[in-house]
């Protein structure tokens, strides 16, 4: 699927610099092909463990990307203009790559801890919440697309406002996801553990997820920002999702000790330099 997914970004650039719409159409072909195998591997995975794919950090990167090209195939079926294509493309490829430094050792087929040993919650919440990671990180890319194309070609308000629109709706969608899935998270951490909400990390971090989505959406419908303000704000998602999917692993407290991770503090703490120097480098260009 990765090949697939490269080969698809690397077409879709040419059809660019090009004009070539047949070009444009090999691209979206690689995709949908990368997609198909993409499926396949997780639907095999759940075949042989018996269990939704997200049990695990390495299955919820791969889930996520599934995710994002998903939501990034839609809004191309809608749009055709090749924003979903260069959006699954990045996310996919990133992602995929990502993923390889949890699968070191070969094995990611492993025994569930005895907590997530829940098909059902496995397959509403951590699924929902996942699936609202993968859907934000489609926001925050837009969001990216909107302050570099502003910069290119700054006149052509047409492709501009198309961006923006459909950014704010991949957040509404992004938002359902997130807040429905953390109210999921909290009906089970009740029946887990006896409590609905206890400020644990990862359940701030959903919050927090929900709580960025909702200013944003405020802040837009109020006029309080206009389109590149949003494109602005929207971006910053991409860092509360890495923060609230990865770094509160980082902090070694709290109930979901099945998820935490080691090394990973540099990782993200440049990719979260690079991206506010990137924003707001694109925002006063």
């Amino acid at each position: 699927s990765i090949a697939f997914y490269i080969l698809s970004f690397f077409l879709l650039c040419l059809s660019w610099i090009v004009f070539a719409d047949r070009i444009y159409l090999f691209s979206a072909v690689s995709l949908i092909v990368g997609f198909i195998s993409h499926t396949a591997g997780i639907c095999l995975r759940m075949y042989i463990m018996q269990r939704p794919p997200v049990s695990t950090l390495y299955e919820s990167i791969i889930f996520v990307g599934f995710i994002t090209v998903l939501g990034s195939l839609i809004v191309e079926k809608y749009r055709k203009n090749g924003l979903g294509v260069f959006v699954a493309t990045v996310v996919g490829i990133i992602l995929h790559f990502v993923s390889f430094s949890y699968a070191n050792d070969g094995e990611t087929l492993g025994m569930l801890v005895a907590v997530l040993n829940s098909n059902f919650w496995l397959a509403t919440h951590v699924t929902t919440i996942t699936t609202g990671y993968g859907i934000s990180l489609i926001a925050g890319l837009m969001g990216h697309v909107y302050l570099v194309y502003s910069i290119v070609k700054p006149k052509d308000t047409k492709v501009l406002k198309d961006i923006y629109n459909n950014s704010f709706g991949v957040t509404l969608v992004a938002l359902f996801f997130t807040l429905f899935g953390t109210i999921l998270g909290g009906i089970w951490a009740d029946q887990s553990w006896g409590r609905f909400w206890g400020w644990d990390p990862k359940e701030n971090g959903a919050m927090l997820i929900c709580m960025w989505h909702l200013m944003m959406i405020h802040l837009r419908l109020t006029g309080l920002v206009k389109a590149r303000g949003y494109a602005l704000g929207i971006s910053f998602i991409n860092i509360i999702v890495v923060l609230a999917w990865f770094g509160v692993n980082l902090l070694s407290v709290g109930l979901h000790s099945y998820g935490f991770a080691t090394g990973i503090a540099m990782n993200i703490t440049i990719f979260t330099i690079f991206e506010i120097v990137l924003l707001f480098g694109l925002f006063f260009a």
